[in-house]
């Protein structure tokens, strides 16, 4: 985030607020990353405190862990001895192996949300939510199956750390917005995503994910 959205960020924080409730946020869903990049399972869990502004409008910073990951499209690639020296077949053909890629990315993530509460009934609301996120990456797995281009059993199967790969950026962020509704219980079932605007690694994809989220409110 730059200055200016650090300043707006504290504004918000300064305006004095109505009441400020604790929330704790699950949810789960999908994830992948914009363009040919297979989804996967997307999952986050964390704490929230949300302070309202007025009747309608509240502010709402949360931390979370969430989970979100991709799966690379299967490519085919040359197989290689342990010398680095390419595989041909009976008739002098290089030989290729089917190569399948998935991306777990295990992230700490701080969304800031402005919330708008539309009242339907007695205790009953629908809200919709958006606002910018920060996120740090610090855990996953690069699981590959098929690339012959590598040496002995990790031709079958191997696993890096996610940001331990080359030019890996722990740092994401981006967009998220939600729509759900209150129920008199205090839990809002909503509909979630968040829009990366940060890529992965230079030349690699932006994260995007969507999924379904259970907030409690305590009052």
């Amino acid at each position: 985030m730059n200055f200016k959205s650090l300043l707006f960020v504290f504004c918000l924080l300064a305006v004095p607020a109505s009441a400020q409730h604790f929330q704790l946020k699950a949810g789960g869903g999908l994830s992948t990353q914009y363009g040919a990049a297979h989804s996967v399972g997307a999952y986050r869990f964390g704490v929230g405190y949300e302070m309202e502004l007025d009747q309608h409008w509240s502010v709402s910073p949360a931390l979370m862990f969430y989970g979100k990951g991709w799966k690379s499209p299967d490519a085919w690639v040359p197989v290689l001895d342990d010398g680095g020296l390419p595989v041909l077949d009976d008739e002098g053909n290089q030989t290729y192996s089917l190569m399948s890629r998935s991306v777990a990315a295990g992230y700490l993530e701080l969304p800031l949300l402005v919330n708008y509460y539309h009242r339907l009934a007695a205790q009953r609301y629908l809200v919709f939510s958006a606002g910018p996120y920060v996120a740090y990456g610090v855990s996953g797995k690069v699981k590959t199956k098929g690339d012959a281009r590598r040496v002995g059993s990790e031709k079958l199967f191997y696993e890096e750390n996610t940001f331990d790969i080359d030019d890996a950026r722990r740092f994401d962020a981006g967009f998220q917005v939600a729509a759900g509704y209150q129920f008199p219980s205090k839990i809002t079932l909503s509909l979630e995503a968040d829009f990366g605007l940060v890529r992965f690694a230079p030349g690699a994809g932006r994260n995007l994910s969507a999924l379904v989220g259970l907030t409690y409110t305590f009052d």
